[in-house]
């Protein structure tokens, strides 16, 4: 089917996606761009894809083609690859993710969505079970988090909206162990030993995490800095702790 007009229904559903509201109210997000469309898998529900001629020939149940001068008011990108897909959150149980063996990502009140995707893109690449994303964090469905999740946000389990405080409880009765990344601790990360089942906790960009949060896990660590500057970027701070964790469960 040609799309023509602005006015279509189908494009005014792709340009409402763009407001949380609407996302968290039709349960859907939009993917943009060629290699992550491509790379959806199959487990979760394409609603539809919008291309233009450069793209007629991609392979989909449903397709959609609209003009260039449509799809760059559509597209959340200055050069818009002239693709994009509409497709359908998951749900994923808390405790269900809980019972896999292995470290879990915990973020607390990030409003940085390229933070927060670079977290979810590294967590992946290192075997994390799941992550959670606590009430006040930017949208993880916002397009800014998914494109600069390059497609890891379809291959591990992402839960927003948690209350991080009754999470760490949950976690507790679950032998989880909490780690807080924290500057308040004489524990370095360095010398610090994780045990089995582990969640890294990282805070706010320029607040860190929340008291209420410290007063309950199990264990607060920082990172050995050795030049003047004390404080690093959530995502590298994040990334960082995330390398150590995995290579200390994973014996490498």
């Amino acid at each position: 089917m040609f799309i023509e007009s602005i006015h279509n229904d189908i494009i005014k559903l792709v340009v409402s996606l763009k407001e949380k509201k609407n996302r968290d109210e039709k349960s859907l997000f939009v993917v943009e761009g060629f290699k992550q469309v491509s790379e959806i898998p199959k487990d979760w529900k394409i609603k539809f894809v919008i291309v233009t001629e450069k793209y007629k020939d991609f392979i989909t149940d449903k397709k959609y083609i609209t003009t260039e001068k449509i799809f760059k008011k559509i597209s959340d990108t200055k050069t818009p690859q002239e693709i994009l897909a509409v497709v359908e959150k998951k749900k994923f149980d808390i405790n269900k993710v809980l019972l896999n063996d292995g470290f879990f990502v915990v973020i607390d009140t990030l409003q940085d969505p390229g933070n927060i995707g670079t977290i979810i893109r590294t967590a992946e690449s290192f075997g994390c079970k799941g992550i959670f994303v606590s009430k006040n964090s930017v949208d993880i469905y916002g397009d800014k988090v998914v494109r600069s999740t390059m497609g890891a946000i379809f291959n591990i389990p992402v839960i927003q909206e948690c209350d991080i405080v009754n999470l760490i409880e949950l976690m507790k009765q679950k032998q989880i162990n909490t780690c807080a990344f924290s500057l308040d601790t004489d524990n370095v990360l360095s010398d610090f030993k994780f045990k089995k089942n582990t969640a890294i906790i990282i805070g706010n960009e320029s607040k860190g995490i929340s008291k209420k949060i410290l007063d309950v896990v199990d264990n607060k660590i920082k990172i050995d800095m050795f030049g003047k500057s004390q404080s690093l970027n959530a995502s590298v701070a994040c990334s960082i702790a995330i390398y150590e964790v995995s290579k200390q469960l994973n014996g490498k």
